[in-house]
């Protein structure tokens, strides 16, 4: 069935039907419910959309030190301007922000994130060299804003720390969006999951828009990119 013709209640004179409606436009999937009354008349009913997108981000690494901020290796809350803004005092957060680090922060997940920490920069031994030093940084004028995505990165160095760190990270996103009522409608989320791939010094950027309750499943595509498959 398309979705895209498919309008939200639309009743369909046909055998009993559950599947999986595809939209013809952006090829994303909806879920539908279906109910079958005694008149014999077939109600479907729309309740979602998800999107996914895979494109290529900037090197966090090396925007990271152009900008003078923390170099993340393995998980962080990055602005939802990273990649655009001039300076550190045009950053701007996602609402969410705090509250995902917080949950973070309570399994033993840290954010390595530009907000996460006195103004640090790296040294230019590598992005796993551990070695940073202070450098000033204004504090950003708005800091967190409901007008940008919430964006996640999960660098290379995964590969090498437990194998639940990027499940429970996605998980607790999931929550806080979900749960927390200063939050959005866990309906409709904008979400990025910003990939390390590992060698190239380059990141894959997994831009999801849908309901909350999909952003788990996107571990399936963070894992693939940190494979390099």
């Amino acid at each position: 069935m398309d979705l895209g013709s498919l309008p939200l209640g639309h009743e369909w004179h046909r055998s009993p039907v559950l599947a999986e409606l595809k939209n013809s436009v952006t090829g994303s999937s909806s879920l539908a419910y279906v109910s079958w009354p005694p008149t014999g008349t077939l109600r479907v009913y729309v309740r979602v959309m998800k999107v996914q997108i895979i494109r290529d981000f900037v090197d966090v690494a090396a925007r990271s030190q152009q900008l003078g901020c923390w170099v993340p290796v393995r998980v962080a809350l990055l602005t939802g301007n990273f990649s655009t803004a001039a300076n550190v005092g045009e950053f701007r957060y996602h609402a969410a922000t705090p509250y995902i680090r917080s949950a973070w922060q309570s399994v033993g997940l840290e954010d390595e994130g530009p907000g996460s920490k006195p103004g640090v920069r790296d040294l230019g031994l590598g992005a796993s060299s551990g070695v940073r030093t202070p450098t000033s940084r204004p504090s950003p004028l708005a800091p967190f804003s409901g007008d940008v995505p919430l964006v996640a990165f999960f660098g290379s160095a995964l590969l090498t720390s437990p194998e639940w760190c990027p499940t429970v990270a996605l998980s607790l996103v999931t929550r806080v969006l979900a749960l927390h009522p200063a939050c959005v409608s866990p309906w409709e989320v904008r979400f990025d999951a910003v990939v390390e791939r590992p060698g190239t010094h380059g990141c894959t950027c997994i831009e999801y828009q849908g309901d909350v309750y999909g952003i788990v499943e996107l571990c399936t595509d963070v894992r693939r990119v940190l494979a390099d498959r």
